[in-house]
This record gives C-alpha cells, sequence and structure tokens, in this order.
C-alpha cells in the first residue's frame, strides 16, 4: 500500500523489519537472477565433462580431424589398429596410440615433431573436441 507522506512524496508501505515491499521485490530478482546463472554454470560444467576411455574410444578412434592450435594446423588419424599418422604444412609423421584409464597416449616416432604425451578430451558444444595439449579437434567429413 502507499501513502503521502508530509511532504507530499509516495512512499510504499513498509513490511515488517522496516524493509520496504519494493527493496524485498529487487532483492527477490537478484536472487533468482543469481540462481539462473549458478544453474547455467553448472549445466555447462556438466556438458564439459572428460570424455571416458569408450567415449574416446567411440569418438575419437577410427576418425579423421582436422586439429588446430593457435596457428598450427595438422590433419590426424586415429586408426583402430593402434595407428595414428598426421599430416602438417611442414611435414608428415606416424606413430602409435594406446588407451590409458580416460587418456589417449601418443608417441609420434616419425615426422617433423616428435611426441610422446597422454591427452584428455572434452566434447565442446560446437561438435569439436578440446585435447588436454590445446589442440582443438573438428572431425573430418
Amino acid at each position: 500500500m502507499t501513502h503521502r507522506t508530509k511532504n507530499g512524496f509516495i512512499s510504499s508501505e513498509t513490511m515488517p523489519g522496516g524493509m520496504h515491499s519494493n527493496g524485498m521485490l529487487r532483492c527477490l530478482k537478484v536472487a533468482t537472477l543469481a540462481l539462473a546463472i549458478m544453474m547455467a554454470l553448472c549445466i555447462k560444467a556438466n556438458s564439459q565433462q572428460l570424455l571416458s576411455a569408450e567415449e574416446i574410444e567411440s569418438q575419437i578412434i577410427g576418425h579423421s580431424f582436422q586439429g588446430k592450435k593457435g596457428i598450427l594446423s595438422v590433419s590426424l588419424h586415429y586408426v583402430r589398429d593402434g595407428t595414428v599418422t598426421m599430416q602438417s604444412p611442414i611435414g608428415a609423421g606416424a606413430g602409435n596410440w594406446r588407451l590409458s584409464d580416460n587418456q589417449l597416449c601418443v608417441k609420434l616416432s616419425s615426422g617433423p615433431r616428435k611426441a610422446n604425451e597422454c591427452m584428455t578430451f572434452v566434447s565442446q558444444l560446437d561438435g569439436t573436441y578440446r585435447a588436454s595439449n590445446g589442440l582443438r579437434l573438428t572431425v573430418m567429413k
């Protein structure tokens, strides 16, 4: 309920404890917004969980990818027989892969960049995969 004060201003009725109903409504709006933001962050966090070994096997192994990391671009193919091939503007390479827990361990024994690393993967909302080494993989059609 509103009323005029002695100086002519319109004031809302105060609630028990001295809080105005407009202030309470404002607090409720802020609390609702905060809850919505927290829920959105939880959904995003859950949608970006690490791929399991089974998911790596079905979504990464047997597929070809275009990978990007900064200005580096590379084509990768993880063959089901345990081999991996790569092609980049500076040369080609090959090696082997193995699964260890929820990681894909790759040992490139030939090519411009020899590597021996284990990576985890996170599926992104746009259909790409983000490897723990910073490589973003896009499935080649």
